[in-house]
């Protein structure tokens, strides 16, 4: 038996699936935040200004004022998010999934999964999700909806400080809810959700199935391979992994290594 067959009864069989997902399906689905080609095309003056040259770069480089920061931000989650269409790799995905309780764990944090269809309160934003803010005074006063911001940047295209979004608690600009900085704020009721659903299938066949996930969130590949190794009937569908999964879990697992969108198409063909 192949890895392919192997992949395949592995989640005819599970009960439950828990995908985990990372840069390698964000690129799928049109965000490479460390390709260079296009950048300085799209955003020429962020890149002349600064001196940056892919979306990484730039969202780890504190612009000169809120308003220009919120244009920059608005530009990019405009374009990668509330244009977003899913592509054929995630209609696939979801056709996988089928009726099959599942979870999402995603270091993604371009909202895609939600815009595709899939349940929100079965989503993770391990690293948060950009179509959210939070208050920038590194006090934690919850998370906000910032579509509506996006948009009317994006409809005006310059950098108006009247735009900006205020900390309804304290005043202070808001910003994107992102490890952009020191005070980043995961969203807890969806870790807890996470974590809950973990414990409440520990006694079920359960795949995980990773896609796309690699050094960028460390958080999504050992952790989670550790936590396959304790429960016996649970096993692990890797897109993506290069290194040799454990020996206790060779038995119940496949590695692929052809990449997300190949393997997905695969393991949709009957």
């Amino acid at each position: 038996m192949d890895n392919i067959d192997k992949a395949k009864k592995l989640l005819a069989d599970a009960e439950v699936v828990i995908v985990t997902a990372g840069n390698g399906m964000a690129q799928i689905e049109g965000l490479d935040i460390l390709a260079q080609e296009k950048f300085d095309q799209e955003f020429p003056t962020i890149a002349q200004k600064y001196d940056v040259h892919t979306i990484g770069d730039a969202l780890d480089k504190k612009l000169a004022s809120w308003q220009e920061q919120w244009l920059f931000w608005s530009q990019l989650v405009q374009k990668y998010s509330l244009s977003y269409q899913p592509s054929k790799t995630m209609r696939q995905l979801k056709q996988l999934i089928g009726k099959k309780e599942y979870f999402i764990a995603t270091s993604t944090f371009g909202h895609f999964f939600e815009a595709a269809g899939f349940n929100q309160n079965r989503i993770f934003n391990a690293f948060g999700d950009w179509t959210k803010m939070q208050c920038s005074s590194g006090i934690n006063h919850g998370l906000h909806d910032d579509r509506a911001v996006v948009a009317e940047f994006a409809a005006k295209g310059m950098a108006d400080a009247s735009l900006v979004p205020k900390c309804k608690i304290c005043g202070q600009p808001m910003e994107l809810q992102m490890p952009l900085n020191e005070h980043f704020y995961p969203d807890t009721d969806a870790n807890t959700r996470f974590r809950w659903f973990l414990t409440g299938n520990e006694d079920k066949r359960v795949v995980f199935l990773e896609l796309g996930v690699d050094d960028t969130s460390p958080q999504l590949l050992e952790p989670i391979v550790q936590l396959v190794q304790q429960f016996p009937q649970w096993s692990y569908v890797a897109a993506d992994l290069e290194e040799m999964l454990p020996d206790n879990l060779q038995d119940r697992s496949a590695a692929v290594g052809n990449g997300a969108a190949a393997l997905i198409a695969d393991l949709v063909q009957k």
